[in-house]
């Protein structure tokens, strides 16, 4: 029996919720759960109906209570539409492991929980829920340190999204606005943490569109962008949840070209994660456990040999960032100081220069056909003074004198750009840059190519003159 250390109450603007009575330290499990009803999320209403009425007149009456207690945002005529709305508001998702990855599946399962689904939602969440087809119940473990006092929340969401995707969900699926601290942020933090959310979601989506079975076809590529990963979720502060099934997807990486070292090294940081946050008992261990004590038994070691290391072969003189640029093969940068080529054309092109999709050389390609850049690159280009910068776009000439137009895309169409630095003769230096034909209305008819911009950070103007333009 798990101790109360919460107290059901009512929290301004969110109705009940539950709060810490004391202190508790992450990895602390609050609740430990059957579930009270339960419903296959893809049964038609009418039958998803009929199960709902069948197992509420199952119930105790006090548990009738509690349930018909819980919100319903859905409009109700009968007995049968109100327990199908409580339960569309407040059913928590019974995933399940996926049997190739360590990956949670999409549920095609839902619970009511009288205790868990009384849990509000914040995109900062101190909470994690978790479910165990084992024991058949949901565990609700501290993600973060919760301080006495503190509402417990847990991420209502199937994905982090950036503040409007994450806000329109919210508002359709549970109808409300969140004000948590995360959607609290001031415009310039808030764009800041928005943009790491699309970046990790667009490294996900790429991973997995790409890495459809189970033998990586591309292990060092792939293992640095679990690296990516890590260090992204890490700035963010919110991704606890989902550590563990990164590294066990680096351990499977290296195991499966026969590198035992970091493979279990992996493995040990993908079971320590999930021990403090679904517990010792959770699913994600009983599945993946054994390979953090037994590497070599995983069933797709030895596919390749390149990386192959012994478990022993782990380096003992190597601390802190050396050891995690062991461990995950960072490339060694260049050194500051070092000169820079402002005339190479590959890392400094003109517009006719700027990388397409198709280039290999610069994107990479998954099996879905999402592109994304592989190397970085930067384009140079000097404000004109012979052609009109509107609050849309900038006129703007390369390297090799051809006049451009700058077309912004970002949330605030380039307004961000602080009128001081649209001068002539200022330089404007936009990494990754896009080129697009221009709309025939934005250039005579003409249909000339030009420059989509859409990321405010990727873009920085100097009062300098570059050497080369």
């Amino acid at each position: 029996m798990v101790q109360t250390i919460y107290v059901k109450k009512d929290v301004p603007g969110k109705g009940i919720g539950l709060v810490a009575i004391q202190d508790i330290p992450k990895g602390t499990r609050i609740i430990c759960e059957a579930a009270t009803l339960t419903g296959p999320n893809n049964l038609p209403v009418e039958e998803l109906r009929r199960c709902l009425v069948e197992q509420f007149h199952a119930l105790s009456k006090h548990q009738q209570k509690e349930f018909l207690a819980l919100s319903n945002i859905r409009q109700f005529k009968d007995a049968s539409e109100l327990y199908c709305g409580i339960y569309c508001t407040n059913a928590l998702p019974l995933n399940e492991i996926d049997s190739s990855g360590g990956y949670l599946t999409q549920a095609d399962r839902g619970g009511i929980f009288l205790e868990a689904c009384r849990i509000n939602h914040a995109c900062d969440e101190n909470a994690a829920a978790n479910w165990n087809e084992d024991t058949k119940c949901l565990t609700v473990t501290a993600s973060k340190d919760i301080l006495k006092g503190e509402e417990i929340m847990i991420y209502y969401l199937a994905r982090r999204n950036n503040y409007k995707a994450r806000r329109a969900c919210l508002l359709q699926d549970f109808n409300f606005e969140c004000s948590c601290r995360l959607c609290s942020l001031p415009t310039k933090e808030r764009k800041a943490n928005d943009r790491q959310l699309d970046q990790t979601l667009l490294l996900i989506d790429f991973f997995h569109g790409r890495s459809g079975n189970n033998k990586a076809l591309h292990p060092l590529r792939e293992l640095h962008e679990l690296d990516q990963m890590v260090c992204l979720y890490k700035e963010q502060g919110t991704g606890e949840t989902v550590l563990g099934n990164i590294f066990i997807q680096a351990a499977h990486i290296a195991i499966t070209h026969s590198d035992l070292a970091r493979g279990t090294i992996f493995a040990q940081r993908a079971r320590s994660a999930w021990t403090t946050i679904f517990g010792s008992d959770c699913m994600e261990i009983k599945r993946w456990g054994y390979i953090a004590k037994e590497p070599s038994k995983y069933k797709y070691y030895g596919y390749g040999k390149a990386w192959k290391t012994a478990v022993d072969e782990v380096p003992s003189d190597l601390a802190g960032q050396a050891f995690e640029d062991w461990l995950w093969k960072r490339n060694k940068l260049s050194r500051r100081g070092d000169i820079v080529d402002f005339r190479c054309s590959a890392i400094f092109p003109t517009l006719f220069g700027l990388p397409i999709p198709s280039n290999a050389d610069y994107y990479d390609v998954n099996n879905d056909g999402l592109f994304r850049p592989k190397l970085h690159w930067c384009f140079l280009g000097e404000i004109s003074d012979l052609a009109r910068s509107g609050d849309s776009s900038l006129a703007v000439r390369d390297i090799g004198g051809t006049a451009i137009t700058v077309a912004f895309h970002t949330e605030d169409g380039g307004k961000e750009l602080l009128p001081a630095l649209v001068r002539p003769g200022y330089t404007v230096a936009i990494i990754n840059a896009k080129r697009y034909k221009l709309p025939a209305e934005d250039n005579d008819g003409h249909g000339r190519l030009g420059i989509h911009h859409d990321d405010e950070l990727m873009l920085k103007v100097s009062c300098r003159t570059s050497p080369i333009l």
